[in-house]
């Protein structure tokens, strides 16, 4: 269960590392990435309900918060025991039925790049195709040095210009899709909600690194 959380968000990662040119874009497409760009550098903090599709059936519903530089969080609603928190240098998976605990460093996640200060692509995800209909707009591209993870394809919709939904699609062809709900930007939250405390400190865990 937990690798399909972190493939979801996962691509909510990439989303940030999207290039504003490359091979085979028309100009058209390339000025469409860069509202991309401009769009996501205006968010500072956010948040939205979000209803998670996975590609075998399963649903699952909850809560996503942003506040940028360095912090997010999904909050998934029960049944899903699922918790993931970035707290300003480190990224936490809890499964809370089995109280299990991860940590990876930010910067060595794909969240690095959403989390940064400042969204600039052109780095690492090369964009495969933008695709116009009316009313929305889709991005997709994938990571250069990893082709064979998959690819990921961002949603917005066009009045008002925002970020609807992701979809991750595995190499098996397999895909996670993240729909947001209720998209609210420039939101005061409560510092709180990205503060992690291990439950299995009293019981003589390691504290991360």
């Amino acid at each position: 269960m937990l690798r399909r959380f972190l493939l979801a968000l996962t691509a909510l990662a990439t989303l940030a590392a999207l290039p504003a040119a490359a091979a085979d874009l028309s100009a058209q497409d390339k000025a469409d990435v860069a509202r991309v760009e401009a769009y996501l550098n205006t968010i500072r903090s956010a948040e939205s309900r979000f209803t998670q599709f996975a590609s075998t059936g399963e649903v699952a519903t909850g809560t996503f918060s942003l506040q940028r530089p360095g912090k997010l969080r999904f909050e998934y609603d029960p049944p899903v025991p699922i918790l993931i928190v970035a707290t300003g240098s480190q990224l936490v998976f809890y499964e809370k039925e089995l109280e299990e605990v991860s940590y990876i460093p930010v910067s060595r996640t794909p969240l690095g790049f959403l989390l940064a200060p400042t969204v600039a692509f052109g780095k690492d995800i090369v964009v495969d195709k933008v695709q116009r209909q009316p009313g929305a707009l889709a991005v997709t591209g994938h990571d250069t040095d990893r082709p064979e993870d998959g690819a990921v394809t961002l949603v917005f919709t066009e009045q008002p210009f925002e970020l609807r939904q992701w979809i991750v699609r595995d190499p098996q062809g397999k895909s996670t899709t993240i729909s947001l709900e209720g998209l609210r930007t420039g939101v005061t939250i409560d510092p709180q909600r990205f503060v992690f405390v291990n439950p299995n400190f009293n019981k003589g865990s390691p504290r991360p690194d």
